[in-house]
């Protein structure tokens, strides 16, 4: 069979999809939803499945045993996501795998499917952490992820005890290399489908980073401590919270979120003395990551200054993700691969506003990312949806990708 001519069962890998996602982390009908937590029992259940039903790595010809090209992503959600999201992307390799094997097709590369541990940084803060770890970029290490807990306090490591999974293959690229890696996603937003495009081929992904900030102030009697008096934590809190949406917008620079507060005391009866609250920056460059984070924090000190009543704040940076700029190869791989099944006026190059593992796999070796359309541009939401006709698409182009360079590493070209 000529390798243009392969196509994907994209009967089966939608079946595939939708099975599996109603099998483990399903939540409650009528929802379409997922909760499937990483180290969870229904991610065991799910990875016990792959691992059941295909080999990671699918040997290739290459004598001088080349590296595999990698087709990575995760199957891991939100506590209330959707199917699609990093799921598409792992059921798209084992359908490029299954397709490769239905028509013994000898490829000169290995290929690899790669399901990424804790993308989501929903159970265990840190979000693309196996990646990062692989990767040797992050500046969280092996250890370090282990000893993060859950809101149960179980550790990361322990958690990985529990359901199987603390396996002894190092997670280091420089012992178990890619020769290049590719990832299927869902946009996560809505550029695709306003533009009525098909495709996107990804060429970079945009820089954010996390700060948790800490609000102080004194604990007092909700009914006995006179207004003017008070240093409360809260209030001031939400002064800050609010300037951090501000200097988004007026900046213009690009978005920042807070969307983790806890108070000390959480008590009617209580003045809070103390707030802690997580900043979520994002920016197309690094350097733009940091001009918003000076003029948020310009704007934190004007307003403690304002409140003059001894509240005061605390800034620790917990995790980042550099500027990623993906690789020519790739991109050209993932364009030659699109103009195979749609025309050049239904792909668009885009940058990626939200954080992939392929973002970490780019700093080791080339990378690119197939994007597909969001419905509405939802994601991270039970409501999330992409057509089974783009599903398909998104998978053919995926396989072609794989195909196409392999092809260029046989002939010396890559």
């Amino acid at each position: 069979m000529q390798m243009a001519n392969l196509r994907i069962n994209a009967e089966r890998f939608n079946a595939t999809l939708q099975s599996t996602c109603s099998k483990w982390g399903a939540l409650a009908a009528p929802s379409t939803g997922m909760c499937r937590l990483t180290l969870s029992q229904e991610d065991k259940e799910a990875r016990d499945w792959l691992v059941g039903n295909i080999f990671a790595i699918r040997k290739g010809a290459d004598a001088t045993k080349k590296k595999p090209i990698g087709m990575g992503s995760h199957m891991d959600t939100q506590p209330a996501g959707g199917r699609y999201d990093g799921i598409l992307g792992v059921q798209a390799a084992l359908e490029v795998l299954r397709t490769l094997h239905d028509n013994n097709v000898q490829t000169h590369c290995p290929v690899a499917l790669v399901d990424w541990t804790n993308e989501e940084g929903a159970r265990f803060a840190g979000a693309m952490m196996a990646s990062g770890v692989w990767s040797t970029k992050s500046s969280t290490p092996l250890q370090a992820c282990w000893d993060v807990r859950d809101n149960d306090a179980i550790l990361m490591k322990t958690a990985l005890e529990d359901i199987g999974y603390l396996g002894s293959t190092p997670c280091d690229y420089r012992e178990n290399g890619l020769e290049c890696h590719f990832e299927l996603h869902i946009e996560q937003g809505p550029l695709l489908e306003r533009a009525n495009k098909s495709v996107g081929v990804v060429t970079s992904v945009q820089g954010m980073k996390w700060y948790a900030i800490r609000v102080t102030g004194i604990e007092g009697h909700s009914g006995t401590t006179p207004m003017c008096d008070r240093s409360d934590a809260l209030v001031t809190a939400s002064r800050l919270i609010a300037a951090v949406r501000d200097a988004a917008l007026t900046t213009g620079l690009g978005v920042a979120t807070v969307g983790v507060i806890n108070s000390d005391t959480s008590s009617q009866a209580t003045i809070p003395a103390g707030v802690d609250f997580i900043i979520d920056i994002r920016c197309s460059t690094d350097e733009m990551v940091d001009q918003l984070a000076s003029a948020i924090f310009k704007a934190f000190d004007a307003i403690t200054m304002e409140e003059g009543n001894g509240t005061a704040y605390e800034i620790k940076r917990t995790w980042g993700l550099p500027e990623s700029q993906f690789h020519q190869t790739c991109i050209d791989s993932v364009r030659a691969s699109a103009l195979k099944e749609v025309n050049n006026d239904q792909i668009m190059d885009m940058k990626s506003k939200a954080g992939h593992d392929s973002a970490w796999t780019s700093r080791v070796c080339p990378t690119s990312m197939i994007f597909v359309p969001s419905k509405d541009g939802i994601s991270h939401n039970p409501n999330e949806y992409t057509s089974p006709e783009h599903c398909a698409l998104g998978a053919q182009i995926l396989l072609q990708s794989v195909l196409h360079y392999d092809e260029q590493v046989h002939k010396g070209v890559y």
